[in-house]
């Protein structure tokens, strides 16, 4: 039946609606159901959307760090009853259309979501996920591989040392030497010490190998319960038959049950409290402003929904942007370099807490921040906030609550991630999505008295639950940890007799065997060929001029807000200008600009807009690998009512801007250089495949100097530089706009609702008005010479595992093999490396990728242990393909895996930026239908062809490059010989 005709108390399939709640800012409606038999609660979003999206969550408190509910959601998702399979979660991957699969773990819940835009593939998944997550295997072995394991460091050699292997080891050593990572796990600990809060859910790698597999599955028995899970699904598929499944599959085999999984209030504290922990730093590398500090106070309750939305409210006039009192004494105060990562308000917690710091600094300043911190709260609290700045935060607010996103993750994905907290603690999925009633309530507080000021006093001034912790460096920490961890191995060799060896021996040959051993996954669900959309739809644009500037429409319905993206081409610009375009884009929204100051533009953009940003890219040639267009990209979206506040502000911007705040260069160079240092740990392998792909085309060249390495080193060098140092500086940016900012330049698209167009043409008229008139002159394509120069790299930094890259120089966009490499990347990922580098290799990730557009093929592991055994393993992946090691049938899923890229769907406003960039590179729709089919017409003689042509004869023309410690790199360069890296520190 339709949803129209459901009402409250019906019941459907054992499910009661308690609720029917419509949400008209988000054109959706929710249904609260309840299972009357199992106790599982649900919500339903019915929404036009096509992507449809599954969730099931579990409330999983850990009472220690072994990382039970981390590793038990990898074991989880490794074969279940009806579907006994070895890796059942990626081989789905490659057997349909998904839009998004994952799982994961927070502090207190675990989550299994995935969204599909294919009705079958919906269900297809909606099984495997159910049976996972309910009625796993828990093998033993995949808790040994998963989890962690002890083996010889030669499986087979009892006279080998041991050592500790296992995926979620491996990562969570990574995440471990991450100081962004540590320091939220490190304050939770400080701030919650009796709840589950300060036990670290991912696992502390020293307590990791304490974990049993009885524990692991006493956790599951114990958690994983209808009576301790929390269903969701948003889309327009009809609620009925979600209902059907789940009752069917799973819940019609329970019974409910009490599960203790509610998480207490924390015991609050009769006084504050200051922390000192350490990070592992590689020896030798500077430790000087390397230490973050952070003051972190424990808040309201999640159950008060109006004290969280005025807590979130009060974050934002605190820290949420440069001219924020809080956020610009800690910048300005020069103690730090940038806010400490974490800074703001956090709600998701039972007791929710506010925390700010500084990154950048040292351990003897850590009173004077904190005392800055205080002494800026006092202020505020005498001072409050003008009506103007709430009224622009409050703006702001409902800005980001109204916007309809999904370029990176699936829009109904966000929407749970905003319900999910207060729902587990306080069965309350509806308050986060309306925002009316509390901001009616705000205002009438706001009315009666100094609200702001009341609230700074009770949550952060007069609250002694406070901690202040310093994180700081520590070059022994790596050397002591690895000294415990010897030791702790050695204890255990010591205990192990004959028997026990060759059990050790016995149990790597049996994991082994089952990692190498060809299955029968006939019982998995798949989608075929002919489930593929034969053709992509085109995005309905027009293209007219305003004047001399060249504008494209793109009506879509993006819930009463407007997008404007311009490519601004950087061929006009002198080559010794091109290396700061980034510094550029980062400086042009954080200054002043036509007489206000960075202050008065920041305030101007919050209440104005909901943002603004500029950005350097590059736009490949489909054609060719020789000639490409480097752009700044300028975006800005605003409500419609705000488009003339948009549009000037764009143009004091563009017209006027002022870079002659060296103090304020000086302090946005600082914050860069250290959300880059952040970055390389989370991102170690996006930074070896840039620096190896610079080696092989202009463009990859090109991006490097913007996005790679080569950008970090730069930043880091001008960071060291004073205020009058960096005049020069400021004035190259200035050089920068004024070669750019020209009227001719500006060609732009904008993406909307079509009944907006009318109004949006005056503030894009009176904008384009506003420009310099510029030259007029066409500017050149950008074909700098270059000649491919492959080498091996090595870049060392304070990491325990690696980031293994090596990159092929292939074929441009429309060329034949295109479409076959991209089958060919998939093939590789997911029937060669997945297997030998995360399986077998205890890695957290084997991967292969196809960068169609810049013709650059890549494969790459990700917090990888084993160094010199991936580079072979790339090796033997290139071979595997060219000799056809792969089934048919294999093929298939990894057409099938490079269609659900393809289609992969962006919001309303990311529909119309890409097929902006597409017309602005000449990527017509033509060419794009052409490459589709392609990739439907690959079969096994073209890919064995394409893997022999691109990867084996051009082993010897790819690029190598790996970010690693310095004592892995130089164990792997003794492995290698002659094969080995050149090494440099980043």
């Amino acid at each position: 039946m339709p949803a129209t005709a459901l009402h409250t108390g019906q019941t459907l399939h054992g499910f009661r609606i308690t609720d029917i709640i419509p949400i008209a800012e988000l054109n959706a409606t929710l249904f609260r159901l309840r299972h009357e038999k199992t106790g599982a609660r649900m919500v339903h979003l019915a929404t036009e959307d096509p992507n449809n999206l599954f969730a099931v969550g579990f409330r999983t408190p850990p009472a220690d760090s072994t990382g039970v509910a981390h590793i038990l959601e990898h074991t989880v998702l490794c074969g279940s009853r009806r579907y006994p399979v070895r890796d059942p979660f990626f081989t789905m991957l490659k057997r349909s259309l998904n839009t998004f699969m994952n799982a994961m773990t927070a502090s207190d819940w675990t989550l299994y979501p995935f969204s599909s835009q294919n009705t079958k593939d919906f269900y297809n998944l909606l099984d495997i996920y159910l049976d996972a997550a309910f009625f796993p295997l828990l093998r033993e072995r995949d808790f040994r591989q998963e989890g962690h394991r002890i083996e010889f460091a030669r499986p087979d050699d009892p006279q080998s040392p041991l050592e500790f292997k296992g995926v979620v080891y491996n990562e969570m050593k990574g995440a471990m030497a991450s100081p962004p990572s540590l320091l939220g796990r490190r304050l939770a600990r400080a701030l919650y010490p009796t709840t589950t809060y300060g036990h670290n859910s991912g696992g502390e790698p020293a307590e990791i190998p304490d974990l049993t597999w009885e524990a692991l599955r006493a956790f599951h028995a114990s958690y994983y319960h209808p009576s301790n899970a929390w269903f969701y699904t948003c889309g327009n598929l009809p609620l009925e038959k979600h209902l059907a499944v789940i009752e069917a599959r799973v819940l019609s085999q329970f019974e409910r049950r009490e599960v203790q999984s509610e998480v207490p209030p924390e015991i609050r504290f009769d006084a504050p409290r200051s922390v000192t922990e350490t990070f592992p730093l590689a020896p030798g590398e500077e430790t000087t402003r390397r230490s973050l500090v952070q003051v972190g106070w424990l808040t309201c309750d999640i159950a008060d929904s109006f004290e969280r939305l005025a807590l979130t409210i009060l974050s934002s006039l605190l820290v949420g942007n440069p001219a924020a009192p809080l956020y610009k004494a800690l910048l300005d105060s020069g103690l730090g370099d940038n806010l400490a990562p974490g800074t703001g308000y956090n709600d998701d917690n039972r007791t929710t807490y506010f925390a700010a710091g500084l990154q950048g600094t040292d351990p003897d300043q850590a009173a004077a921040v904190e005392a800055l911190i205080l002494s800026t709260l006092e202020e505020a609290a005498r001072s409050g906030f003008s009506p103007e700045r709430i009224e622009g935060v409050v703006h702001r607010l409902e800005f980001a609550h109204r916007e309809v996103s999904g370029d990176h993750y699936p829009y109904p994905l966000a929407l749970l991630m905003r319900l999910m907290g207060p729902w587990l603690h306080n069965d309350d999925p509806v308050s986060p999505l309306q925002l009316g009633d509390n901001l009616k309530r705000l205002r009438q507080e706001m009315a009666s008295g100094p609200f702001f000021q009341d609230l700074i006093r009770r949550h952060f001034l007069d609250n002694r639950h406070r901690v202040t912790l310093t994180l700081r460096p520590d070059p022994t920490q790596k050397e002591r940890e690895d000294a415990a961890t010897a030791k702790r191995l050695a204890k255990v060799a010591g205990r192990l007799d004959a028997e026990q060896r060759q059990q050790l021996i016995d149990q790597a040959r049996e994991l082994a065997a089952a990692q190498e051993a060809e299955e029968d996954i006939s019982c998995l669900p798949t989608l075929t060929r002919e489930d593929i959309p034969a053709e992509e739809l085109p995005v309905s644009s027009s293209l007219n001029r305003e004047g001399v500037h060249e504008v494209q429409w793109f009506p879509q319905p993006t819930n009463g807000i407007d997008y404007f993206i311009a490519h601004l081409p950087t061929a006009g610009l002198p080559e010794e200008l091109l290396p700061y375009v980034p510094l550029f884009c980062t400086m042009l929204t954080q200054i002043g600009a036509a007489d206000y100051s960075y202050l008065e533009m920041a305030e101007r953009m919050e209440a104005g807009t909901g943002g603004i940003q500029a950005g350097a890219g590059i736009l490949d040639d489909p054609g060719t690998l020789s000639a490409f267009q480097g752009v700044v990209e300028l975006k800005g979206k605003a409500l419609q009512r705000n488009q003339m506040q948009l549009f000037t502000i764009l143009a004091d911007l563009c017209r006027a801007p002022d870079f002659s705040d060296v103090k304020r260069l000086q302090t946005v160079i600082g914050q860069i250089k250290t959300s880059m240092e952040n970055s390389i740990p989370a991102s170690g392998h996006s930074y070896a495949a840039r620096a190896a792909a610079s080696r092989l085309t202009a463009a990859a060249a090109l991006r490097e100097i913007w996005s790679g390495l080569s950008q970090f080193r730069l930043i880091k060098e001008l960071s060291t530089r004073s205020p009058e140092e960096l005049a020069a500086v400021a004035e190259w940016l200035q050089a920068i706009a004024a070669t750019l900012f020209q009227g001719p330049n500006f060609s732009c698209g904008i993406s909307g609702e079509e009944e907006s167009f009318a109004a949006v043409r005056g503030g894009l008229s009176a904008f384009f008005g506003a420009l310099p008139p510029g030259s007029g002159e066409s500017r050149p394509s950008e074909t700098p010479p270059f000649s491919p120069a492959p080498a091996r790299l090595g870049y060392t930094t304070s990491v325990p595992v690696a980031y293994v890259t090596r990159v092929f120089r292939t074929v441009p966009y429309t060329h034949d093999y295109s479409a076959p490499l991209m089958v060919l990347a998939k093939l590789l990922r997911a029937g060669f490396l997945h297997r030998e580098i995360r399986e077998k290799g205890g890695a957290y990730g084997g991967l292969a990728g196809y960068d169609t557009e810049g013709g650059l093929f890549s494969l790459l592991s990700y917090r990888d242990p084993q160094l010199a055994r991936t580079l072979r393993v790339f090796d033997q992946a290139v071979d595997w393909a060219a000799a056809g090691g792969f089934t048919d049938d294999e093929i298939d899923e990894a057409i099938l895996a490079v269609f659900a890229d393809l289609d992969r769907p962006l919001s309303p406003g990311g529909r119309g930026n890409r097929e902006f960039a597409n017309t602005r590179q000449g990527l017509t729709l033509e060419m794009r239908r052409h490459l589709r089919r392609g990739v439907l017409a690959t079969d096994r003689s073209r890919l064995m062809e394409t893997a022999k042509t691109y990867l084996g004869a051009g082993r010897s023309e790819s690029a190598v490059s790996v970010i690693a410690g310095e004592e892995m790199l130089a164990q792997a360069n003794g492995e290698l010989g002659s094969e080995g890296l050149i090494i440099e520190r980043i």
